[in-house]
């Protein structure tokens, strides 16, 4: 296993092995009762679910949700500093049919080259859910790294897709994007992108946790009379994340 792996591989197994933990072969849950189906919660299940913000059953509805994220954000190989801070916020739609998801989010993440800079990233994704959780489709994003000494920006097309999955007391989104190259002429990063949410955005739920991982070719920064095709690297970013959807 390279390096890559063995930096990023035990974060994933510690997300996987907690769904498994909390989710040992439970049949799957329906969206709710059925018409005339008078059946309540007992109710110490149903103050639980409301003083914890936790609801993991099915809320599809096609009002926007604000929400606001923060984390810890780790780099290895592309020249910033190892952990970066973020914060952020969108707004989330999560339909019968239609996943949308539009965020900003600012990180405080230094060049080693300058030991200044901050990056600003703008999100702009859509997708369509068939009938059994299975959803696909993408969008574009846009990155400005700003430092003392230079600045870097692009647009970028991102396509893909992903699944929901619901169990009892237990929903998680794994979804897999690949981000492509688009304007950036400088360096043309491009790669995967796979993300685990936990619970499911397509829950009740208020809180929720979200990491991503994305692993990205480049080559060398072009310059005049130098392309830089033919020293190419590959960088690897994790992102932890908080979010809480009002």
């Amino acid at each position: 296993m390279n390096s890559i792996g063995r930096f990023y591989f035990p974060a994933i197994v510690l997300v996987l092995s907690c769904a498994a933990q909390q989710s040992p072969n439970l049949p799957a849950v329906s969206t709710g009762p059925a018409a005339g189906d008078s059946r309540e919660l007992p109710a110490p299940t149903a103050n639980l679910a409301a003083n914890s913000g936790q609801d993991h059953s099915p809320d599809h509805t096609f009002w926007p949700l604000p929400y606001i994220c923060g984390g810890l954000a780790l780099s290895r190989g592309a020249g910033y500093s190892p952990a970066a801070g973020t914060i952020g916020g969108g707004l989330n739609i999560d339909s019968t049919h239609l996943i949308v998801l539009a965020e900003t989010s600012l990180q405080d993440a230094h060049k080693q080259d300058s030991g200044t800079g901050s990056e600003l990233d703008l999100k702009g994704r859509a997708f369509f859910r068939t009938g059994s959780g299975w959803y696909f489709g993408g969008g574009a994003q846009w990155s400005k790294l700003s430092t003392a000494i230079y600045d870097k920006q692009a647009w970028r097309p991102v396509f893909g897709g992903g699944k929901d999955l619901f169990r009892e007391s237990f929903s998680m989104r794994a979804q897999v994007l690949y981000v492509m190259p688009g304007n950036d002429h400088l360096n043309a990063v491009q790669g995967p992108e796979i993300s685990l949410w936990l619970p499911s955005p397509a829950s009740r739920s208020h809180f929720f946790y979200r990491q991503t991982l994305g692993i990205y070719g480049f080559h060398q920064t072009s310059v005049s009379g130098n392309p830089g095709v033919n020293q190419r690297y590959v960088a690897s970013f994790l992102q932890f994340t908080a979010l809480y959807r009002f």
